[in-house]
C-alpha cells in the first residue's frame, strides 16, 4: 500500500501539473538484462555519437501480457557508490505500458516503428526499431534526483527474469 501512495506521490504532479521539467538529460549506458533460464524479451540498444542517441531493435520473441510483470529499481549515484532510490515499481505490462512508459518514454520515440496508444498492449511479438533516439524529460516528474541515475527494468515470469534492459542517465537542470 506504501508503494502505491509513493507512486502516486511521484507520478501525480507531472500527470495533472504538466509544468516543464527542471532538467534535462542524455543517456550515459544501456545494458542487456538476460533472463534466467530464456530471454524472451532482448534489447540490442547502442549509443551513438557525442548526443548518445539510442539506435537498435526490440525483439519480443512472445507477446508482453498479462502472463509477465515489469519490475523498475532506480538506483543513484552517491560518493562513487549505486544507492538503491527508495522508488521501487511493480507493474503488470498494460498498466506499465499505458501509464509509465506513454508518459515517461513514449514521447522520445520520434523515428520507431513501436506500437503507440492501445496497439501497445499486449505489447505483440516482432522486432522494432528505434533511431536517434534522445531523452525527453518534459513530462517527467520533478522528484527524480539528478545526477547519474541507473534503471534496472525486468521483465519476470513465475519469478524468474526473462529480459530486461539496465539504462545509466544523466540529469542535469536545465539551465547548464
Amino acid at each position: 500500500m506504501f508503494s502505491f501512495w509513493l507512486q502516486a506521490l511521484v507520478l501525480l504532479p507531472t500527470l495533472y501539473f504538466k509544468a516543464q521539467s527542471p532538467y534535462k538529460g542524455k543517456f550515459e549506458s544501456m545494458e542487456t538484462v538476460h533472463g534466467d533460464e530464456e530471454t524472451l524479451f532482448e534489447y540490442n540498444l547502442k549509443l551513438v555519437g557525442r548526443q548518445r542517441l539510442v539506435n537498435g531493435t526490440i525483439i519480443h520473441h512472445v507477446d508482453l501480457d498479462e502472463d509477465y510483470e515489469i519490475w523498475i529499481d532506480i538506483w543513484i549515484l552517491k560518493n562513487g557508490n549505486w544507492t538503491p532510490n527508495n522508488i521501487s515499481l511493480r507493474h503488470k505490462p498494460c498498466h506499465f505500458m499505458k501509464n509509465i512508459f506513454a508518459s515517461y518514454f513514449e514521447p522520445s520515440l520520434l523515428d520507431s516503428n513501436v506500437p503507440k496508444g492501445d496497439d501497445k498492449c499486449p505489447f505483440r511479438k516482432g522486432e522494432y526499431y528505434v533511431k536517434n533516439v534522445e531523452l525527453n524529460t518534459e513530462s517527467w516528474s520533478i522528484f527524480i534526483n539528478r545526477g547519474l541515475n541507473k534503471w534496472c527494468v525486468s521483465i519476470k515470469r513465475n519469478g524468474k527474469v526473462v529480459g530486461g534492459l539496465t539504462v545509466v542517465m544523466d540529469l542535469v537542470d536545465r539551465g547548464t
